[in-house]
């Protein structure tokens, strides 16, 4: 199996580890997203001690851009989970990985003359990416309305350009040096961000905020977090187009289909969509290959 696909199913594997314990632990949204950073932090500062810090300016840009993406789209997330439910909201991000895919080959045309040499793995590579977004709609059955897609278009916008802005981010140092940087200023600068919207708009009630159950949860959960993120940027420098990378973590849902079933619960989704996003990760290891 190749590493992008290695990292990429390790990566589901805590994705789903963390959407459960939160499930456990019912944590604030808001609040969440805030002590996961503070976790981050506090996991990848010691390596960072160790193997030093990229030097290239453009590492910097390109994290910075990164981190005000996806501290602006977190608080678009939160907000619109209660009206839309957590479901729909789900539901819509996966098609983000489609639009990303062709966006790459203007960033990279090289690889768009490669892909073109082969025309008919290509385009089965597209429509697999294409499938998985399909049963990714499909896994969940909450509604979707025109009020959704308003509450979510920067998620989506934010899950089409945050894969490119990471795979560009691997250009400019090495891995060693630049996973625990990107982990480490990308969380201090997204916590910069909330504690100035958390100031301003007060968004959660400071006395829950800073709970004492809020911190030891979210810290709980920031660890397998961190263990995500970390996993989740090592695959970006094994892959010619971020695009594959959202489509293999998109198996967090079936992972978490499978924990519910062995605890003899009711699967929450639909399962036969389930065994399709299984079906799209094989089916897009194997034509990965072919190229």
């Amino acid at each position: 199996m190749p590493l992008w696909a290695v990292f990429g199913l390790i990566t589901a594997f805590f994705s789903a580890l963390m959407m459960l314990m939160q499930e456990h632990f019912k944590v604030n949204g808001y609040a969440l997203a805030f002590w996961i950073k503070v976790a981050c932090v506090m996991v990848s500062l010691p390596f960072i001690f160790i193997n030093g810090i990229p030097a290239h300016p453009m590492f910097y840009v390109y994290l910075a851009v990164s981190a005000l993406l996806y501290a602006i789209s977190d608080v678009y997330f939160f907000s619109a989970i209660p009206k839309s439910s957590a479901g729909s909201v789900s539901r819509l991000v996966p098609s983000a990985g489609v639009i990303g895919f062709l966006l790459w080959f203007i960033i990279d045309p090289s690889l768009f003359f490669k892909y073109i040499a082969s025309p008919v793995i290509s385009g089965l590579i597209f429509m697999t990416l294409c499938l998985f977004a399909f049963f990714a709609l499909r896994l969940k059955k909450c509604t979707i309305t025109m009020q959704t897609l308003r509450d979510v278009w920067f998620v989506i916008f934010a899950a089409t350009v945050g894969p490119i802005l990471t795979k560009l981010i691997t250009f400019y140092a090495d891995m060693e040096q630049a996973r625990y940087a990107y982990i480490c200023f990308q969380a201090m600068m997204m916590m910069a961000m909330w504690l100035i919207y958390l100031w301003v708009a007060r968004p959660v009630p400071l006395s829950l905020f800073f709970a004492r159950s809020t911190w030891q949860y979210g810290l709980l959960i920031g660890m397998v977090a961190a263990a995500m993120i970390l996993t989740k940027f090592t695959s970006y420098y094994y892959v010619d187009n971020p695009a594959y990378i959202p489509a293999m973590i998109a198996l967090d849902a079936v992972i978490i289909l499978f924990f519910y079933k062995l605890r003899g619960l009711q699967p929450r989704g639909d399962v036969l969509s389930g065994l399709g996003i299984v079906g799209c990760a094989a089916a897009l290891i194997i034509l990965k290959a072919q190229i």
